[in-house]
């Protein structure tokens, strides 16, 4: 039987961000060029008649559930790639301490492509995508316009009109995103492109930037993330782990951010609700409380208020409709910094996703196959109920802000009260989803890491190129000696820990950077362990890890000469005996 290969899943993953990178430039391209037509022939005929379709106001709403889509699948596929940049960037500094990161907020020192100019102008893009997808097919509602005294033409009221100015917009935010991810692409060495946290920290351990590297610390392997800053000690292990939320400050604080979101929707939407309801005179109260907002023109004789009708209610913004250019930019200005809440909102509960799913690849090392010997991060993605969940939400939380304050043509901004409501409902379905993952608790003895690189290179201790491994005891230790137990990880199925056990134990060290510098092909078992293991050949043989088919050619480890010279099985003690100040908690210059 020939030897399993090393896994690394890069560079399918690599292909597919670079396909989506190469779309956002030509989609933004595309958006540009289309949007400036647009305006020429605006421009010289004087009129909007060329850049008019005819389409139901149904169609318009579906169009632009559809764009925002695009822009979410567009902007998520440039994201990952900025994810990427920044976590290795991170690394390069001995500052990376969670697989994911909340990127945009999160910045590199010496990395201008990760830096906060960057960043502040990446999220701006981000924005400007978003919110012009509300403004492009704008139309004149006949029914609303003469609620609100406005005189149009009979014709203005004809179909959708495409406003090239949101055109160009839209080409712009999403432009601007692929100059600056290209730009960390091409500035950042990226040693993997995998998501998953087990490749990651591998690389993490074995991969040397500026003089940076992760190293293992002892006697922690049966320590977590919550007590990952806690001194070295013999625990018991527990059935269950606690929960995401405890794991670290900066989870609570994102937690705050999710639930304050709907409040401010609420609100917001009473306010705008009340002001209308007290006779604001540029307010349509109306009794349909419909997801789509409807006009039918019929008004109320009897209206305690300034106008009434059976349609939805509506806040008509008239300064943004009586100034001209300056009333449109306003209006768009205003758009956009509500938009920004919304952006802050779905960053958070995009981080709150990505840690509980790396938490349940970590788990697969108790699972009754072990880890995927052939994870795909692009695949897995796509098969993941949470991030399918996510992105359904993301899409739908933005259109529905487009609902809730869109630009009419002609009219100006117009604010509506029930779907300000129903975005906020839409706010709450996230703030619990996203509370549901950071109040889990894992079941088993594993302790709990939520993509925590430290608490991840403290636990696992042996390493399978095939990418399958499992995590159990692998010396019980001597209680009556006082001796603790130790756990590991295998290529072999290993046996769970005893509850009344104590473990914390250790290997006797080897250095690990003698077997970095050689390409050491040693097996742990033959690294002094306490406990007896079958040799090499018996090991390769009885793991049930082998039995996988090999892994498709290209998908090799961008490291050093320790893994392109490994073949067959092979691993080595993560452990570590320098005394270097770190400066993260494991990080050596």
């Amino acid at each position: 039987m020939s030897s399993p290969k090393q896994h690394d899943d890069s560079a399918t993953t690599r292909r597919a961000c670079l396909v989506g990178l190469v779309i956002g430039w030509f989609f933004g391209i595309g958006c540009l060029v289309l949007g400036s037509i647009f305006l020429y022939l605006e421009i010289r005929d004087g009129t909007d008649m060329a850049t008019r379709i005819g389409l139901s106001h149904k169609w318009r709403e579906f169009l632009t559930l559809l764009l925002n889509a695009i822009v979410t699948l567009l902007t998520d596929s440039m994201g990952y790639i900025h994810a990427c940049t920044l976590r290795w960037a991170l690394h390069s500094e001995g500052l990376l301490d969670f697989n994911w990161n909340l990127r945009l907020f999160r910045v590199s020192k010496y990395s201008k492509a990760n830096g906060w100019l960057t960043n502040g102008i990446c999220f701006t893009s981000i924005l400007v995508a978003y919110g012009s997808t509300s403004l492009i097919f704008l139309c004149l509602n006949p029914e609303l316009a003469r609620l609100l005294d406005h005189k149009y033409e009979s014709d203005e009221a004809d179909g959708v009109h495409i406003n090239s100015i949101a055109v160009i917009m839209l080409g712009a935010g999403l432009l601007a995103q692929a100059i600056i991810i290209t730009w960390a692409l091409g500035t950042t060495v990226i040693p993997t492109w995998s998501s998953n946290p087990l490749d990651v920290v591998r690389a993490c351990i074995m991969d040397e930037h500026d003089g940076h590297r992760i190293e293992p610390r002892l006697g922690r392997c049966m320590m977590g993330v919550h007590v990952a800053k806690e001194d070295a000690q013999s625990l018991r292990p527990s059935p269950k782990q606690g929960p995401m939320i405890k794991a670290d400050i900066r989870i609570l604080r994102i937690l705050l951010v999710l639930w304050a979101t709907p409040v401010i929707g609420v609100l917001w939407g009473g306010v705008i609700y009340q002001s209308i309801v007290k006779g604001y005179h540029h307010g349509v109260l109306g009794r349909s409380w419909a997801m789509i907002p409807v006009f039918t023109g019929i008004t109320e004789v009897n209206c305690e208020t300034s106008h009434c009708t059976d349609g939805a209610s509506v806040l008509h913004v008239i300064w943004t409709a009586k100034n001209g250019t300056k009333g449109v930019l306003f209006g768009g200005f205003l758009i956009l910094a509500a938009q920004s809440i919304v952006t802050v909102f779905l960053l958070c509960a995009e981080l709150i996703v990505n840690l509980s799913r790396d938490e349940e690849i970590y788990c697969e090392l108790i699972g009754p196959k072990g880890t995927n010997s052939h994870f795909n991060s692009v695949w897995a993605a796509m098969t993941s109920w949470k991030m399918i969940l996510l992105f359904a939400l993301k899409a739908c939380v933005h259109w529905m802000f487009g609902l809730a304050i869109n630009m009419q043509f002609q009219l100006g901004v117009n604010i509506y009260p029930p779907q300000v409501f129903y975005c906020a409902a839409f706010a709450l379905i996230t703030a619990i989803f996203g509370l549901y993952l950071s109040s889990r608790q894992s079941k088993g003895y594993l302790p709990a890491t939520y993509g925590h690189i430290q608490t991840m290179a403290d636990v696992i201790d042996e390493w399978s190129d095939s990418g399958c491994m499992f995590w159990g005891e692998k010396d019980p230790g001597d209680p009556h000696r006082g001796i603790p137990g130790y756990t590991g990880t295998s290529t072999e199925r290993l046996q769970a820990p005893d509850e009344r056990q104590f473990y914390g134990g250790q290997r006797e060290l080897t250095d690990l950077s003698t077997l970095r510098r050689k390409g050491s092909k040693m097996s742990v078992s033959s690294m002094a362990s306490r406990s007896s293991r079958p040799s090499k050949a018996a090991a390769t043989a009885a793991a049930p890890c082998t039995s996988y088919p090999q892994q498709r050619p290209g998908h090799e480890y961008r490291t050093d000469s320790m893994h392109s010279a490994h073949s067959g099985y092979s691993s080595f003690t993560a452990v570590s005996n320098k005394s270097t100040e770190p400066l993260v908690p494991g990080y050596h210059k």
